[in-house]
C-alpha cells in the first residue's frame, strides 16, 4: 500500500499555505471549513463563543466582542475567516452549509453542536478585510486611518 493512499483527501490537491481575506470562492470556503479541526482547547473556547454569542440575542447587551490572541502563524485568520463562514451559514456544496458541517466537527458535545446551530439561524453578516494593505494606501495626512479605514469598507460593504 501506498501511504498517500491511506488519506481520506487527495494529497496533491492545492492547500492554500496562507490564509487570505480575499480567497473566497465556493471551493476555498467549502474545503477551509471542512479540513478545519477543532482541538479539544477550541472545543472549550467554541464553546464558551457560541454560549456568549447566542446569549446576546436573547438578553440584549452593549458588551459584545471577542478578542483574538495568539503567536505569529497560530491561526488566527483562520479561525476568524471559518467562523465568518459559519456565522454566515453559507451555503456550499449540494445546499449544505458552513453550520451544518462545522457543527458536525463538535462530534458527541451535542450542546456545542445544538449552539452553533441555533446561533447561525441569526442573519449575520461579516466583514472582513487585511488592515494593513488599506493602510498602506491612505497615505500619510490622514488624522485617524483606523476610523477612515473601517469606514470605507464600510461603505464600500453597504
Amino acid at each position: 500500500m501506498r501511504i498517500q493512499n491511506m488519506f481520506h483527501d487527495d494529497i496533491n490537491r492545492q492547500i492554500n499555505g496562507v490564509i487570505k481575506v480575499d480567497q473566497d470562492a465556493h471551493d476555498v470556503i467549502e474545503q477551509e471549513v471542512r479540513e478545519y479541526v477543532i482541538t479539544k482547547e477550541l472545543r472549550k473556547h467554541f464553546s464558551a463563543f457560541f454560549n456568549y454569542y447566542s446569549d446576546s440575542f436573547d438578553v440584549p447587551t452593549a458588551d459584545v466582542g471577542v478578542w483574538i490572541s495568539g503567536f505569529f502563524g497560530s491561526g488566527k485568520s483562520h479561525l476568524l475567516k471559518v467562523l465568518s463562514y459559519v456565522l454566515e451559514n453559507k451555503l456550499i456544496v449540494d445546499g449544505q452549509s458552513c453550520a451544518d458541517i462545522f457543527a458536525e466537527k463538535a462530534g458527541d458535545d451535542f450542546v456545542l453542536k445544538a449552539n452553533i446551530l441555533s446561533a447561525c439561524k441569526i442573519p449575520t453578516e461579516s466583514v472582513l478585510f487585511n488592515i494593513q494593505e488599506l493602510h498602506d494606501g491612505l497615505g500619510k495626512n490622514v488624522n485617524d486611518p483606523v476610523l477612515t479605514i473601517f469606514l470605507k469598507v464600510f461603505n464600500k460593504k453597504f
